[in-house]
């Protein structure tokens, strides 16, 4: 071993003398904090590793041992031990960003873990000679290859060193006044942006109504662990539930209870705090007294009803669940500028560098929510990640043909 020339043997010893060294940094001074890393101390760390990394590759003439970070014998065993890491980043539960690792040796914080860091470093060094290499002697035939190394090299150096510089903020707006202030998302700091959004109008479409059957004694629904529902569609005539029979009579999507005298009924009511009620009838299945009633699943305004079946059984509504919300709001910059925008759950809306993407809303008004909870991030380095995944999905294109025509 350390016999010239090094093989994969001093590859494997190189990359787990980095774990071992990560381990003494982890354990001396602490996790990798990326917020000390935000611009510009970023872009400088960037531009001192890449004139190190050319300054080193010129410097191969002189030191033999330099030639061996290009080769194939050192790349292979630092992408293992890159991959086994890694692999222990995914079976392992990572906390959220800002908290500490739940753990004492920092793996469900592996982004913030020494060795981690310390192995993709060497990766994208490594990277780097190579991509040198194949620039020093270019040849259109490898060209393909060396897209994809650049690209690669791009992605790991910005998405890690533009981690620090991402925002993910938190705004709860509403219709009487245009906000400002956002959140921290991950320590909860309060400040003003250059940007007002006002909530114009907060809507949910929401699934078809369902019917369960309740068991109050246990507190369950029935059958326990996997209950069984009747979906009230359009389509529905009639279905089978826990052995009754059920019939619907009327639904209305928004409604109110309206009392006559000992009797309850629902009336069709579009304000906020309206109901879903449904009118049925249940008949066992083998025969017997027919029961019907309305049933509702409540809101902030009304409590819900049940229909009893039996003495300790009822037949529910249950809460129908969000398909879709949206929250149509009015936006207003510093400068004057004035947009109107749907914001959805994974459809957000850009603008100034901002995407706003709908998070929450006011889960107990549900529908008749008066606010909407948007969530802003801004990651300025993200151009340059995509750049460098387009490089890397463009480089497998040309490899796909330029293998075909060898091999024609």
């Amino acid at each position: 071993m350390w016999n010239k020339p090094w093989g994969m043997k001093e590859g494997f010893a190189i990359g787990i003398a980095l774990i071992v060294i990560g381990l003494v940094l982890q354990f001396s001074i602490g996790a990798v904090e990326w917020g000390l890393l935000r611009w510009p101390v970023n872009i400088i760390i960037l531009a001192v590793f890449l004139v190190a990394a050319v300054v080193l590759f010129f410097l191969r003439s002189k030191v033999r041992v330099l030639r061996y970070f290009a080769t194939l014998p050192c790349a292979v065993p630092a992408l293992v031990l890159t991959a086994l890491i890694t692999i222990v980043m995914g079976l392992t539960r990572q906390v959220p960003d800002g908290q500490q690792a739940t753990d004492s040796l920092g793996i469900t914080r592996m982004l913030s873990f020494w060795p981690f860091v310390l192995l993709y470093v060497y990766v994208a060094f490594i990277l780097s000679q190579v991509t040198l290499v194949q620039l020093t002697h270019f040849s259109w035939r490898k060209l393909p290859s060396l897209f994809s190394h650049v690209g690669l090299l791009m992605s790991l150096l910005t998405a890690t060193l533009g981690s620090a510089d991402m925002q993910q903020l938190t705004m709860t707006v509403n219709k009487d006044y245009a906000e400002s202030r956002v959140y921290d998302s991950n320590t909860g700091a309060a400040k003003k942006l250059n940007i007002s959004i006002r909530l114009k109008d907060f809507t949910i479409d929401e699934y078809p109504p369902k019917l369960m059957y309740y068991d109050e004694v246990n507190g369950v629904m029935l059958p326990e662990g996997n209950p069984e529902s009747l979906l009230i569609d359009d389509d529905f005539n009639g279905g089978s539930l826990q052995g009754w029979h059920v019939e619907v009579d009327k639904v209305i999507d928004e409604a109110h209870p309206v009392t006559a005298g000992d009797s309850t009924y629902y009336e069709e009511w579009h304000e906020s705090g309206a109901l879903t009620a449904i009118h049925l009838k249940a008949t066992p299945s083998n025969g017997g007294k027919t029961y019907e009633g309305w049933v509702t699943a409540g809101s902030y305004l009304y409590p819900y009803q049940l229909l009893k079946v039996t003495e300790h059984q009822y037949i529910i509504m249950a809460e129908r669940e969000p398909q879709r919300y949206v929250s149509k709001v009015e936006i207003l910059t510093e400068s004057g500028k004035h947009e109107e925008a749907d914001i959805l759950v994974n459809q957000p809306y850009s603008i100034m560098g901002w995407k706003i993407y709908q998070l929450s809303y006011d889960v107990d008004r549900g529908k008749w929510s008066e606010i909407s909870v948007l969530e802003l991030v801004r990651d300025p380095w993200l151009p340059y990640v995509y750049t460098g995944i387009y490089m890397m999905i463009a480089g497998a294109v040309m490899l796909l043909f330029t293998a075909q025509r060898r091999k024609q």
